[in-house]
């Protein structure tokens, strides 16, 4: 596989200015954030993660003296016909992070927001009613892009993962104003995916999750880079059974086969395979047994890796200059099948390498299982998807509509 042609770092960093290139004092800044936050039936958010990434951007901006404006979507519906909640829990959160008195109006544009933003005083913001709730900002609205650009001076986008698609308020409204910014959370995730794109080495991937085929785009990109690709999760699943191995009841792509074979063939030599898994007959059992990867009994499947398996990758890892993890390791969320994503996070944590944990659903897991050494993993990915994007070499709309400040 030969390397595609992927950014340089001066490429993927060039014409971005950060709020060191702006005054703010005194200026009404719309701040494009992400505010998102799981919520549980009783309407209380359950993880904070997103709003906590934030907070010092919004401390920053209020203690340079601006006037802030923070605009996000919140919250996924369920149904189509179902509305999109308030934003009303994450402003509230926020407001608690920051120590900072929240104002909350009914609307994104309109004369309530007007003087909601006019009267904004010391220690004071604005968080708008939650974008998702009408189809103007998803619509790259432009009528509703100026509107919004009649409340602010100046736009900081610090949320990669709203830069994925166009929208009103990430691709239209920072084209409409001269001062356009890239914020620090924003900054910081591009720095991190350029020091993938240009490890150090010998560079390690740990790759896990529900499905190898989303992963080939990435893989494209990133395997030419690679000295070893350890695969657990489905990936791993589906590598030991394309090679011929009985894996039971485990969850494996069948229809890729032909393609893990060839994605093992570009990876020859660089291959880790688990050598053993714990198998069980339910994800939801009490306990499971140790079996040699691909002599699964029929009424087993893979829940975790097994003890050789987690020793090899803890190894691999140890002897890496950078690593990315990408993809949950087993059923973590039974507490007897979390011991591979343990051990992978003690590694990382634990590493003198430079280390990653890309995708939300890696990055819940190692929150959830470790909670207690995720602080000492270097980046813990808060762009979603977006990031993946820029590690497979793509544009993203919001990046480029940030880029060229002063120029346009």
């Amino acid at each position: 596989m030969s390397a595609p042609s992927v950014r340089s770092p001066a490429a993927l960093l060039s014409g971005l200015a950060s709020l060191d290139d702006v005054e703010v004092e005194n200026q009404r800044v719309l701040l494009r954030a992400d505010l998102d936050a799981p919520l549980n039936k009783q309407g209380e958010i359950v993880d904070d993660s997103a709003i906590r990434r934030v907070a010092p951007t919004v401390r920053r901006l209020v203690e340079a003296g601006a006037r802030v404006i923070v605009a996000s979507r919140f919250g996924v519906a369920r149904r189509s016909d179902k509305t999109p909640p308030s934003i009303e829990p994450a402003a509230a959160r926020l407001g608690e992070l920051t120590d900072l008195e929240v104002y909350l109006p009914d609307d994104c544009v309109g004369d309530s927001v007007k003087k909601v933003i006019s009267d904004l005083r010391d220690g004071q913001i604005c968080v708008l009613e939650n974008l998702a709730r009408g189809p103007e900002d998803g619509r790259a609205d432009e009528a509703f892009a100026r509107a919004l650009m009649a409340y602010c001076d100046v736009f900081v986008n610090d949320a990669l993962s709203s830069c994925e698609r166009e929208s009103a308020t990430t691709t239209i409204l920072p084209r409409l104003l001269e001062q356009r910014v890239a914020g620090p959370n924003l900054l910081a995730e591009l720095e991190a995916v350029l020091r993938i794109l240009n490890p150090t080495g010998p560079f390690t991937i740990v790759l896990g999750g529900s499905r190898l085929t989303d992963k080939i785009d990435v893989l494209h990109t990133l395997l030419p880079r690679c000295q070893q690709l350890c695969a657990a999760g489905v990936p791993g699943n589906t590598m030991v059974r394309a090679r011929g191995g009985a894996m039971g009841t485990s969850v494996v792509e069948e229809s890729y086969l032909a393609g893990a074979r060839t994605l093992m063939d570009q990876a020859f030599g660089r291959l880790l395979l688990p050598e053993d898994f714990v198998v069980a007959t339910s994800v939801k059992a009490a306990s499971g047994r140790v079996a040699p990867a691909g002599e699964l009994d029929p009424v087993e499947g893979a829940v975790d890796l097994g003890p050789r398996a987690r020793e090899a990758f803890q190894e691999q890892i140890a002897r890496a200059g950078t690593v990315l993890w990408w993809g949950t390791i087993g059923f973590h969320k039974n507490p007897a099948f979390a011991e591979g994503t343990r051990a992978v996070v003690e590694a990382l944590a634990d590493s003198s390498a430079f280390t990653m944990v890309v995708g939300d659903d890696s990055v819940a897991a190692a929150r959830q299982v470790c909670p207690e050494r995720v602080g000492d993993i270097d980046h813990l990915a808060g762009g979603g998807s977006a990031t993946l994007a820029l590690l497979a070499g793509k544009k993203l709309p919001g990046l480029e509509a940030l880029r060229g400040m002063g120029h346009d």
